[in-house]
């Protein structure tokens, strides 16, 4: 296989997304994985950036139809992406008849937050998470410089989580007196 040389086209290659914003994105794989231990039909969705500095990064959704439930909500975020999408269907479908419809299909994510997990051997990652669905947009894309996806480093993060007191204007408890039978001073 042959490729053409762009010097314009240098960027290496990075499947995770490296900051919040809105994206422009495009449907690379969707699979309908089966039931959660719940009984509730699951699929997961792989987006990637069709422009702007973060083109070519991933993003991994999971979506579950708990419409079965007696409080359903999780069902909407699958009628968001179709309607970002220009979905033409109506009435009742199921996840497993949907997926492979939704294959190359674009629409725009918004993404706020990075949730944080841990894999079986004690690495911490973190997956940008979805906040919202649009239709694709005209403009672009655009990162949000000021959200940085965290560091997945373990050395470098805090031990309280990230929760930082002031930056949610609260004055941080005071330290325990040392020999405090009360103040943690073991």
């Amino acid at each position: 296989m042959a490729f053409t040389y762009d010097a314009n086209d240098i960027r290496m290659a990075s499947t995770g997304l490296e900051f919040g914003g809105e994206y422009n994105v495009k449907v690379i794989s969707a699979e309908f994985k089966g039931k959660t231990k719940n009984g509730n039909d699951y699929a997961t969705v792989r987006f990637e950036v069709l422009d702007g500095d973060q083109q070519g990064a991933q993003i991994t959704h999971v979506f579950m139809d708990d419409a079965e439930t007696e409080r359903p909500f999780r069902y909407r975020e699958i009628n968001a992406m179709l309607a970002g999408m220009n979905y033409q269907g109506s009435g009742q479908m199921t996840l497993q008849s949907l997926m492979p419809q939704i294959i190359n299909q674009q629409l725009a994510v918004k993404v706020k937050k990075f949730e944080k997990s841990t894999n079986d051997e004690g690495r911490i990652y973190y997956n940008p998470r979805i906040e919202d669905f649009g239709k694709y947009m005209a403009s672009g894309s655009k990162s949000d410089k000021q959200n940085p996806r965290p560091s997945n480093d373990v050395n470098s993060q805090p031990t309280n989580g990230g929760f930082n007191p002031a930056d949610q204007g609260m004055t941080p408890p005071p330290m325990a007196p040392q020999g405090d039978p009360f103040g943690g001073g073991f």
